[in-house]
């Protein structure tokens, strides 16, 4: 950045003192040029004057040496009369002078003669004097481009002396700019602004401050997440693998009555069961959180699955002596992946059979509101408190934890509802009251 600052700031003056030098240069010579033409003008007035009274002998008593101009004095035919500076009878005809042919013809005439070889210029003024001669007055200079070389010397040491003075100031400048940023507090970047330029810069940093902030908070909490979800997995896949573990040592010790195998055999086949339902669980869970694209979109009518989950939880009622009930619109369908869907929908009318007692009653209703189409699910179990409803969406959560085992839930029902909602931009809308039952509902 100094170096960047630098570099703009001397082309910036080495520019200026070029234009500056060259405007100046032009007019200061042209003020000494209109100057000596006026002088020339003067000069010619007072000779002819003088002429007028005096005669010719007026040149030989004044020949111009002091006022540094060059006086001459031709004849009608261009032949030189008189020259202050050259020696008359050498000279040629100056005939074919343009300022003695104007001066001919109007009586007075001006021009201004380049010399390329001398870098000089010559300006003359002519006029016709009685007799008919004309007097010539004329004076030497410097051309404007020998005047601005001249003084290339005095320039180039000016700017030497400028672009000096600039790097001492430049650098100063550069460091007491720069000192504020490299001191900023990147923390709390908007707490001490001092250049306005910069708030909208130090606007974004102190969003990504929050941004970050945010994110590692959330990263904690996605960490206590796991390490529970860690323990709670552990626990839940050790308690069967014990009981299983457990059982078949005895069987295989042959500790196990004859009549009592069958009996041995199916809680192991139970814990099988359980397990393998969790490792099920937890694997659809996987996919839901990385939300992987291989999952499939397509239009599933809900009310044709809701049929298929009545079938598959019969059972579970009757042993209850539960009525489980299916109302509602036909062909409701919606956009989702089928296997989600329908772990959704079974979960929740599940667990509405699972915390029911007996002789309850699970009503499954859907339908469709506007655009939007819904499926909900209403018991008369046991409900779930005010401050339980907001985590019984966590991993392995329960709200009846003395009869967890006896539900044969693994506790992640719902937490793969909820995940299953997000995936689909479904909405959960929960009602429930301890000993009034429950409902639940899906609206997508």
């Amino acid at each position: 950045m100094k170096q960047k600052i630098l570099r703009h700031t001397c082309l910036l003056i080495v520019v200026s003192v070029i234009l500056t030098f060259l405007a100046a240069s032009l007019v200061m010579y042209q003020k000494y040029n209109d100057d000596l033409k006026q002088s020339v003008r003067d000069d010619a007035v007072y000779i002819k004057d003088g002429i007028q009274k005096m005669g010719e002998q007026y040149l030989k008593d004044n020949p111009g040496e002091e006022t540094a101009v060059r006086i001459t004095l031709l004849d009608p035919s261009g032949k030189v009369l008189y020259d202050s500076m050259e020696d008359e009878s050498k000279m040629q005809n100056h005939s074919n002078r343009p300022e003695f042919i104007k001066a001919q013809k109007n009586g007075y005439a001006e021009t201004v003669r380049y010399s390329e070889t001398l870098s000089k210029q010559n300006f003359y003024c002519a006029q016709k004097l009685e007799n008919e001669n004309i007097l010539r007055v004329g004076r030497t200079t410097d051309s404007v481009f020998s005047t601005m070389i001249s003084s290339l010397a005095i320039m180039g040491i000016l700017l030497l002396i400028i672009l000096a003075l600039a790097f001492i100031l430049v650098q100063k400048q550069t460091r007491d700019l720069i000192e504020p940023i490299n001191t900023l507090d990147l923390e709390n970047p908007l707490k001490n602004v001092v250049y306005e330029e910069l708030r909208p810069l130090l606007g974004r940093v102190d969003q990504q401050n929050k941004q970050i902030l945010q994110q590692m908070s959330e990263l904690k909490e996605a960490e206590a997440v796991r390490r529970e979800f860690t323990a709670n997995v552990s626990h839940e896949l050790k308690t069967p693998l014990m009981s299983i573990s457990g059982y078949a040592e005895l069987m295989m010790n042959g500790m196990v009555p004859p009549d009592k195998l069958q009996e041995f055999s199916g809680r192991i086949y139970h814990e099988a069961s359980r397990l393998s339902t969790l490792v099920s669980d937890i694997i659809q869970l996987s996919r839901l959180d990385e939300k992987s694209n291989d999952m499939p979109f397509e239009k599933v009518d809900i009310y044709e699955m809701a049929e298929d989950i009545v079938v598959h939880l019969e059972r579970a009622a009757e042993r209850k002596n539960i009525h489980i009930s299916l109302n509602g619109e036909k062909s409701v369908t919606v956009k989702g992946v089928r296997q989600v869907l329908y772990e959704m929908l079974y979960n929740i009318a599940d667990n509405a059979i699972r915390y029911t007692g007996e002789d309850g009653e699970v009503k499954i209703i859907i339908g469709r509101v506007g655009s939007h189409a819904y499926y909900r699910v209403e018991d008369n179990g046991i409900g779930i408190s005010e401050n339980e409803q907001k985590r019984i969406f966590e991993r392995f959560y329960r709200v009846d934890k003395s009869h967890s085992r006896e539900t044969g839930g693994t506790g992640l029902g719902l937490s793969i509802v909820k995940h299953g909602a997000i995936l689909h931009d479904a909405k959960i809308v929960l009602d429930s009251e301890p000993g009034k039952g429950t409902k639940m509902e899906l609206v997508f």
